[in-house]
């Protein structure tokens, strides 16, 4: 078995085609990167992206998802969602948001889980690509809500390297947990993509 194919497990949602791949090989190659180890055999589930350093994490994320043939979903701000990218945006997983109304934000993503039987869910949780303190805590609650298990993709420039690196929340550490514990758990997982993972762009890191 190819190591291409033995980083998506079986209960991955799937996307694309062998010349979908090839493109998100081209740009990999494009950025000189390369992807190291496997997702979670997980049907549903939250990815958390760190760090976000840079307009070039895009260009690694697609390749990534378009090289592995995955399906990953990810929310942009809807007014990204003009012609005509709106509909190569979707098609690649986008997923409009309204940002206006946080509220509605967790209920579209809820209802995303609950409808799809696959459904992954890739999340910034800086929030920006400047350097942050403190993480945005709102996935552990989507996933709390959803319970489903968040897992870490960190990007590290020093070696041109997209880490697939781990289920760091499952549902037992999601499920019964005493108010504020959302927040702490982000910043925990903050201090461990710091020390293991470096930004494309070094200011901002």
């Amino acid at each position: 078995m190819s190591k291409k194919l033995d980083q998506v497990p079986e209960q991955a949602p799937r996307i694309g085609n062998a010349f979908t791949r090839f493109v998100g090989r081209m740009l990999l190659r494009l950025k000189g990167y390369k992807i190291e180890g496997k997702f979670a055999n997980e049907p549903r589930m939250i990815l958390i992206a760190a760090p976000h350093t840079s307009n070039w994490d895009l260009i690694v994320a697609l390749g990534t998802i378009l090289s592995l043939g995955v399906r990953i979903n990810f929310m942009m701000k809807k007014e990204a969602f003009f012609f005509p990218f709106g509909g190569l945006f979707k098609a690649l997983g986008g997923v409009p948001l309204d940002r206006s109304s946080p509220k509605r934000v967790v209920v579209q993503t809820l209802r995303q889980f609950r409808d799809n039987e696959k459904f992954w869910l890739a999340i910034l949780p800086e929030g920006t690509r400047k350097p942050v303190d403190t993480w945005k805590a709102g996935f552990i609650r989507i996933a709390r809500n959803a319970n489903v298990p968040v897992f870490m993709l960190g990007l590290d420039s020093r070696t041109k390297t997209l880490h697939l690196d781990r289920i760091v929340l499952n549902n037992d550490d999601l499920q019964d947990q005493p108010k504020g514990r959302a927040i702490e758990q982000a910043e925990e997982l903050r201090l461990y993509a710091k020390d293991k993972f470096y930004g494309i762009n070094p200011k901002n890191n």
